[in-house]
């Protein structure tokens, strides 16, 4: 046990020996039901809603919270931290994984899993790259290309296309949203479901993300 601790650099995390149930009643048709490690610090179970009524009209709109692009009713958190083997002042862990699901709501309807998977990256890509910029990181993209266009109009010597596509590049690798392109579908015990990754330029997190269909 204490060299695989040596080895992993950390100890804590997920322990799958302690499993947790945790059930959610979604629109009254679909019982969501979670068995999870116990969270690593414990935390109390708590439930905004006995019921996610998501497809009755105008509930998600008048409920739903906003990052990004991502628009979804929270329904339950889940997250593992992992501690130094040795601890020392001023160090906190060194990281931790985290399980969110929630409820979202596509633009449009879908007939079958490839059809959701493209939808869902048709809406972020589009999101990111709208000719309109607003909040909440809207068109993110085109202000960034905007702002090498305005920075170029500005000097003696207006960049060549060449250095321009040149730049535009630099600045999406350092704090743009990379488009993305591929999904996977896959079935897990008679539910289909898609993944796909989101990868923030600036950020050296990744985001899985599990859709059901």
């Amino acid at each position: 046990m204490l060299i695989n601790k040596i080895l992993r650099g950390y100890r804590g995390g997920p322990d799958f020996n302690c499993l947790v149930k945790e059930s959610f009643p979604l629109d009254g048709r679909f019982n969501l039901i979670l068995h999870l490690p116990r969270c690593n610090p414990p935390k109390s179970s708590s439930s905004k809603w006995r019921d996610y009524p998501f497809t009755e009209s105008g509930w998600f709109e008048s409920n739903y919270s906003q990052i990004g692009h991502s628009k979804y009713i929270p329904v339950y958190e889940a997250y593992w931290f992992f501690w130094p083997l040795i601890p020392t002042p001023l160090r906190g862990e060194l990281g931790h994984l985290r399980i969110n699901f929630s409820v979202s709501k596509l633009s449009k309807s879908v007939n079958n899993c490839l059809e959701l998977g493209e939808e869902v990256l048709k809406e972020y890509n589009d999101y990111y790259n709208s000719p309109i910029i607003g909040k909440y990181g809207l068109g993110h993209n085109t202000e960034i290309i905007n702002k090498v266009d305005a920075h170029s109009e500005r000097r003696a010597i207006p960049f060549s296309e060449e250095e321009r596509k040149e730049q535009i590049e630099i600045n999406m690798k350092n704090r743009g949203y990379p488009y993305l392109k591929e999904f996977d579908c896959l079935e897990f015990n008679g539910v289909d479901w898609i993944r796909y990754v989101e990868i923030k330029s600036s950020d050296f997190k990744k985001k899985m993300y599990m859709l059901v269909y």
